[in-house]
């Protein structure tokens, strides 16, 4: 059986609506930014189910939503798929839907109780899907625990010998720990011994080792001639802790004293292992537990997995996880900040969070087909995985606008970095697919506006309609701007404003549009033709806008020895011409004719802008292109 979905109501974060939260039968991750419920989902299950090391949560005034302890809290934990076994453990608790497998559902209560003195919180939990079920005996709750790892915990301390260690509990519950012989008797080899074996064996060895041997007989010696009265009948011997009780108490005597290191022969490694490599020898140890354990409960709770950790072994770290929660039917819940993390992760694992909502990216959840699963799999690495953690998102087509909206967000006073806005450039391919993220399934009419994910995304994309001069300008000299010597419509790939009509262009324009639009994300086309062109139309009569452009062209495109006879020669082709289409096609013909580099004229224009409008906003707004300006202020909302 797994966890299927919890519920959440006055729980932290998690207002007095019911909250909902699908999990996966196998891997699921939980993400978003700090303070958005990721841990507050984490704690509701072990408040609720307990946990492997038995540790006890305290019920605070702080875990009430808003801190009012007025409220009543309730947490609702449904479990799914029971096998035969399971439904014969939780037989009583069951409830049976109609068309449906029986489900076990566990509801439990909170309430602070002021009449108490001093005041606290008091508990219930019952089953049944609407609460009206029997209590779980203890017996049916110790199978329901969960293995939970914290986050930041102390690693190296939980694989380190001492009572009631980590190490020794997850070694005890290892079948067949007790296999082998109890005593070496005649006829058994010493390897053929148990582990109660191996403390027998040890015990009376001491006993007989000969040093120890004479120090017993002294001690008896001093006792009985100098402290013990002549009928005191005592006498000493040395033994093993634990060695007078049970087999069981004997195990974990001889298991607390094991310590889980790195064996130094086969590494580099000097001292002490360090965080990170503690931290995945302690996740190893709980994997391998829950392989082998046969208990009903096989879920697992991992906070922040990432600690310490390095990039690569991020990504083998949770790859691992994900096959073996596939492989051997494991339930594993995380929670992670890391990018790498996250990108490695099938995308229908993953649930963002946010605000205290849950919004899953599982197929049934979000307007992604299933090849947008497929694509998004395999180009979504952890430089565009960012978009999970931030508070609104903008998404390019191109380096260009990758390396300049940055910068102008700065000098727009709207920094990208204060608001949280995340800047994916998903390279002219997948803007829409990219977009779906953000999209939930049928939910694009206004009055389910409070089921859309609170994320603003803005999507850049380019015009593609040239001006009518362009194709002589920047394609090849022989073309006429009447379009009378253009190739067929048909055998080109690029369009200019001749081959629309109004009612056809406000068609392809809308088409764009509407292709990544939808809910909380909007579609931002350049308002002429492309970014370069764009900003050439609407800056070239400012004179520092001018020189900032042509500074960034000739610094990029031609040696240095070059720049000042190359700027005056552009200059001079510019005043030439009539039009501001004509000069801004010249403009944007160094791109196409002359094959200049639109990443590093962007990374130049950033400087040169930083340069000449540092602290003049309005200014620079004025000459930007409106598109660009109104996608920046679209992410950044006060």
């Amino acid at each position: 059986m797994y966890l299927s979905s919890l519920r959440l109501k006055n729980f932290r974060s998690f207002d007095s609506e019911s909250h909902e939260i699908k999990f996966n039968k196998g891997l699921t991750v939980l993400v978003g930014e700090n303070d958005s419920g990721k841990s507050a989902i984490l704690d509701a299950i072990r408040i609720v189910l307990g946990t492997t090391d038995f540790s006890w949560y305290r019920v605070n005034d702080s875990d009430f939503h808003n801190e009012d302890c007025s409220l009543e809290i309730e947490i609702i934990c449904k479990f799914s798929d029971l096998s035969p076994l399971e439904t014969s453990a939780f037989l009583e608790y069951l409830t049976y839907e109609e068309g449906k497998n029986p489900s076990l559902y566990l509801h439990w209560k909170c309430r602070y109780m002021q009449s108490f003195k001093p005041p606290r919180p008091v508990s219930s939990m019952v089953t049944g899907k609407n609460g009206d079920g029997p209590a779980l005996s203890p017996e049916s709750r110790e199978i329901l625990r969960v293995t939970y790892l914290r986050a930041l915990r102390d690693a190296y301390s939980d694989m380190q010998s001492g009572r009631n260690s980590r190490l020794s509990q997850v070694v005890q519950n290892i079948p067949d720990i007790l296999k082998g012989e109890s005593d070496l008797k005649e006829g058994v080899k010493l390897e053929e011994l148990s582990l109660i074996g191996i403390f027998n064996l040890s015990n009376n060895l001491l006993a007989d080792y000969p040093a120890l041997k004479k120090i017993k007989e002294q001690m008896t010696d001093i006792l009985k001639n100098q402290m013990l009265l002549d009928s005191d009948n005592l006498a000493t011997r040395f033994r093993v802790t634990g060695s007078a009780t049970a087999d069981t108490r004997k195990l974990t005597s001889l298991l607390e004293k094991l310590d889980l290191t790195i064996d130094k022969d086969t590494t580099s490694l000097k001292g002490i292992p360090g965080l990170g490599t503690s931290n995945i020898m302690s996740m190893a140890c709980e994997l391998l537990l829950r392989r082998n354990s046969q208990e009903a409960c096989q879920l697992l709770l991992i906070e922040e997995p990432e600690a310490h950790i390095h990039a690569q072994r991020q990504m083998k770290l949770v790859k691992s996880l994900q096959a073996d929660s596939e492989a051997n039917s494991q339930q594993i819940i995380l929670t992670t900040h890391s990018p790498q993390l996250a990108s490695a992760v099938k995308l229908e694992n993953i649930i963002l969070i946010k605000n205290g909502k849950a919004y899953p990216l599982s197929k049934s959840e979000t307007s992604l087909g299933p090849d947008d699963y497929i694509f998004l799999e395999r180009y979504l690495d952890s430089t565009k995985a960012n978009l999970f953690f931030a508070r609104n998102v903008i998404v390019v087509e191109g380096p260009g606008e990758a390396l300049l909206l940055p910068t102008l967000s700065r000098l727009l006073n709207r920094d990208f970095v204060d608001f949280g806005v995340s800047l994916v450039d998903v390279r002219s391919t997948g803007l829409r697919r990219y977009s779906k993220i953000f999209q939930r399934k049928n939910k694009d009419d206004p009055k389910h506006s409070g089921d859309w994910l609170n994320v603003n995304v803005a999507c850049v994309t380019d015009r593609d309609i040239m001006p009518n001069c362009a194709p002589r300008i920047c394609l090849n000299n022989d073309y006429r701007d009447d379009n009378t010597n253009w190739p067929e419509k048909n055998d080109r790939k690029w369009r200019a404003e001749s081959d629309f009509n109004d009612t056809e262009k406000d068609t392809y324009l809308n088409d764009i549009e509407s292709k990544a639009s939808g809910q909380n994300v909007k579609t931002f086309v350049s308002n002429k033709w492309t970014l370069e062109y764009d900003l050439a139309y609407y800056g070239l009569e400012s004179l520092d806008m001018k020189k900032a452009l042509i500074n960034a062209l000739v610094k990029t495109t031609y040696a240095q020895v070059n720049w000042k006879s190359k700027t005056t020669e552009i200059l001079m082709a510019l005043d030439s011409r009539a039009s501001k289409e004509e000069k801004a096609s010249y403009f944007h013909s160094f791109f196409t004719i002359r094959k200049a580099s639109k990443a590093e004229f962007s990374q130049q224009l950033a400087s040169e802008l930083e340069a000449n409008f540092f602290r003049k906003e309005e200014e620079l707004k004025a000459l930007l292109p409106p598109y660009i300006v109104d996608s920046i202020l679209y992410v950044t909302k006060y």
